[in-house]
């Protein structure tokens, strides 16, 4: 019998050593190739039509490096490819513009880059073009993707279309820190000539061109006619109508002004379904949480915050607010993960006299204000009226500030305002992802700027360079646990994606992380 381990990502069971070659990581120097996004069902799909898009969310930047939310890949998605593709089932990587990948050793990638693409001002992609956009993803001022790149110390080119990363320590996420904003590829010349408007004018190798955006209101996209992969991509035009309430923008779906809505509520299955929409539903990594800005009083203290922990009813949140169709959570991760940490389990239980009881030994026998930001759609705010009068209960005084999507990054997390953020986070393919973007304090959305307890530094630093999947999931486990004990964020709830469509909309699929892509989606009829 094989001594290999066995484990479970996703819906996919690997033993090391294949995990070990499919992220590239064996002595030998392992090789990855494989099929992209769409190229393994383009004979059944029609292709032509445009597809009219109601999305909630308008993006706070086009440029892949400078956003500033979780919800901007999916008006990035298409536009840029990333130089790594996830398998949105099973999240293992698989070949994006880099058509294969070798690892002479630990701390060594090489990549094999794609020929034949353009991006869409007819520059040729090449390996002088991936250096470039790594090399600004790592240092660029605009850039809030650094932190991913953090133990890449040099970028060279080895060939016309290969580029080697040579790392400071070995790193088990960064293949999918490529699959990500650090490793979309925009155009050098678009950038150098753009300037500072570069994220207006976006240019990547993607399906679609970016055509215009109207802030706030309406973007559209048409097909790239020079596009590699002639197997995906089906539609000629994407028009993505920006509708921050949910309820106006599925009635833009079912008068057929639209064709397409995302990120519904749950309470709105039963309209889709009266209305003959077809219906898409899936669990998610994202998670609806609130994020602590432990650098101020009184969240400096970590009593305070372990009341916040303990004054969230997450049952009952889920019911008002998500019709029980969701999943509550006092993790990042869903049970299903193979990374999810049982030790946990039972924890945070819901309990306003020990909240009470925490906030008197914190020194404040009286309670705390807490000025918390929300967005202002009326979806957003409901929730945030559910979370108020839950912590009443706690002596906890909730003051709302209802900004703008696009503010609330801004506000919060630029300027450090108030003194939480409720908020999604739209979820990675790795864990340890989720914990360099929290709550490293080089990372913007760290309100804080600091570590909240000096361990958690070793302990992220464990997680992605430990190789072995067993010691990865104790690790992970490990700084689950101290995340926890020190309350540095309140996990509520992991969202439920829910989207609904017109009849003739075929070939779409919802997956994992809950950010929609149209590369499969063609029309019928």
């Amino acid at each position: 019998m094989s001594n290999e381990k066995q484990m479970n990502i996703g819906q996919m069971t690997v033993n090391r050593r294949e995990w070990l070659q499919i992220l590239g990581i064996s002595a030998a120097g392992s090789m990855a190739a494989g099929l992209p996004f769409g190229a393994s069902s383009a004979q059944a799909q029609k292709r032509g039509g445009t597809l009219k898009i109601a999305s909630p969310h308008n993006p706070t930047s086009m440029d892949p490096i400078a956003g500033r939310h979780g919800s901007d890949h999916i008006l990035l998605f298409p536009v840029f490819e990333a130089l790594i593709n996830i398998d949105l089932d099973t999240l293992m990587p698989k070949p994006g513009l880099a058509e294969s990948w070798a690892t002479p050793d630990a701390t060594t990638l090489v990549l094999n880059l794609r020929r034949d693409v353009k991006f869409h001002d007819g520059t040729p992609f090449n390996a002088e073009a991936a250096r470039f956009n790594l090399e600004r993803a790592r240092t660029d001022n605009k850039s809030r993707v650094k932190i991913d790149l953090i133990f890449v110390k040099s970028i060279d080119v080895t060939g016309d279309y290969q580029i080697t990363l040579r790392l400071s320590e070995p790193d088990v996420v960064l293949l999918s820190v490529l699959s990500d904003r650090a490793g979309m590829m925009s155009s050098p010349k678009a950038v150098q000539e753009a300037g500072d408007r570069y994220d207006r004018l976006p240019v990547g190798t993607g399906p679609w061109r970016m055509d215009s955006w109207l802030d706030a209101e309406k973007i559209t996209y048409s097909r790239f006619a020079s596009y590699w992969n002639k197997n995906t991509a089906y539609v000629d035009k994407l028009d993505v109508s920006i509708i921050t309430e949910v309820n106006t923008a599925l009635r833009t779906v079912t008068s057929k002004q639209n064709d397409f809505v995302f990120q519904l509520a749950p309470q709105q299955i039963p309209i889709v379904e009266r209305s003959g929409l077809t219906l898409a539903k899936g669990q998610t990594v994202a998670t609806y949480h609130l994020y602590l800005n432990y650098a101020k009083a009184p969240l400096d203290n970590v009593k305070v915050r372990l009341a916040m922990c303990h004054g969230i009813d997450r049952n009952e949140f889920n019911q008002l607010t998500m019709g029980g169709y969701a999943e509550p959570t006092i993790q990042t991760l869903p049970k299903s993960h193979w990374a999810y940490n049982k030790e946990l389990e039972g924890t945070y239980q819901y309990d306003p006299a020990l909240a009470r009881r925490l906030l008197a030994e914190a020194g404040y026998p009286n309670g705390v204000d807490i000025e918390m930001y929300i967005y202002n759609d009326q979806r957003s705010q409901q929730r945030g009226e559910v979370l108020v009068e839950q912590y009443k209960r706690s002596n906890i005084r909730i003051q709302l500030r209802a900004v703008p999507g696009n503010e609330l990054g801004a506000k919060y997390m630029g300027e450090q305002l108030g003194n939480a953020a409720f908020s999604v986070y739209t979820g990675r393919t790795d864990p340890s992802q989720f914990f360099s973007i929290m709550f490293d304090p080089k990372s913007f959305i760290n309100a804080s700027r600091m570590w909240g307890v000096p361990e958690l530094e070793k302990a992220m630093t464990e997680c992605r360079t430990t190789f072995d999947q067993e010691e990865r999931r104790k690790a992970i486990g490990r700084a689950l646990k101290i995340i926890h004990e020190n309350a540095l964020y309140v996990p509520v709830i992991l969202q439920v994606d829910i989207a609904a469509m017109q009849p003739k909309v075929k070939g779409y699929k919802p997956n994992i992380l809950g950010k929609p892509r149209f590369e499969d989606v063609y029309l019928e009829g």
